[in-house]
């Protein structure tokens, strides 16, 4: 997965996306959240080869500034968050003076892995950054037009999920977007939980509109806790997946994405919010989505 794509394994906050309900499934620090200003989010995602080769990636990307950027439909009840937006109203990455945020600890390297400010191209290790669910990594960014945060620790999920449903990764799985049956998903449920946030499953729908084959697309992301065994895709919010899409051939084809994740949530002065995301990805497989 590139380093764009985790960046979109994000569990918003309720302010920001004007819901009723709670995420639950990350951990916050910092000063006490307002109005909704600015947003930015530093991932650090593992993703294992047909080989068995693990490699880390790492980015960034801004949300909004000053309210300015994005939005997205949120949908939030217990034990499930979805969420449904067009990755292209992200503002990415508008060149600023410079910044460096690092991630430190686990199996990486002595001086840990950079995010660097303005940097156009994935930043890539060919080596794992932890090697169990619960080690800690820590967090610091200074730069990036923002106040300075950390150090703070994450916690990272487990590099492992055994994905029960849909039961075969290789073919194309085929979703009902007209009906009111909602898809499934299933995995093993793993260790006990450690200190600090729960462990989430995150799945997502990713397409991009037909007619514009450079745009980032539109994605349907869901949360579950690992500790329920399974969830479901709310068919509400599938059918707003097909609406933000748009109209074009029927199906819609794209990636079914499934990932285990942890997320560290800091309010930084100025009305800043600061997501740190940590991921690995599981599974990815074609899907098909009847409209």
């Amino acid at each position: 997965m590139s380093v764009r794509a985790l960046l979109g394994v994000l569990a918003l906050g309720v302010a920001s996306a004007g819901v009723a309900g709670c995420d639950g499934d990350d951990d916050e620090h910092g000063y006490g959240r307002g109005r909704r200003d600015s947003e930015i989010v530093f991932g650090i995602s593992q993703t294992k080869s047909a080989d068995g080769k693990v490699s880390t990636s790492v980015g960034y990307e801004y949300l909004d500034i000053l309210d300015h950027g994005w939005s997205a439909v949120g949908l939030v009840s217990r034990g499930r968050s979805c969420w449904a937006e067009k990755l292209d109203e992200r503002l990415g990455q508008p060149r600023v003076e410079g910044g460096v945020a690092t991630f430190e600890g686990g199996v990486l390297p002595d001086k840990g892995i950079a995010v660097v400010a303005n940097r156009p191209d994935d930043l890539v290790l060919d080596a794992p950054a932890w090697q169990a669910a619960g080690d800690e990594l820590t967090f610091q960014a200074n730069g990036f037009a923002m106040p300075s945060v950390g150090p703070y620790k994450l916690r990272v999920p487990a590099t492992e999920l055994a994905v029960t449903a849909p039961a075969a990764s290789a073919a194309e799985l085929a979703i009902d977007g007209t009906g009111t049956a909602e898809l499934e998903l299933g995995w093993t449920t793993g260790p006990a939980a450690v200190d600090g946030p729960p462990e989430s499953v995150v799945a997502s729908l990713v397409a991009v509109p037909e007619g514009t084959p450079d745009a980032r697309g539109v994605e349907l992301r869901c949360f579950f806790e690992r500790s329920a065994g399974s969830g479901k895709l709310p068919q509400e919010l599938v059918k707003r997946f097909a609406s933000l899409v748009g109209q074009g051939r029927a199906p819609i084809k794209g990636k079914l994405r499934i990932a285990t994740h942890r997320q560290l949530t800091i309010h930084a002065r100025g009305g800043w919010t600061v997501y740190v995301v940590a991921s690995v990805d599981q599974r990815e497989q074609p899907f098909a989505l009847s409209r």
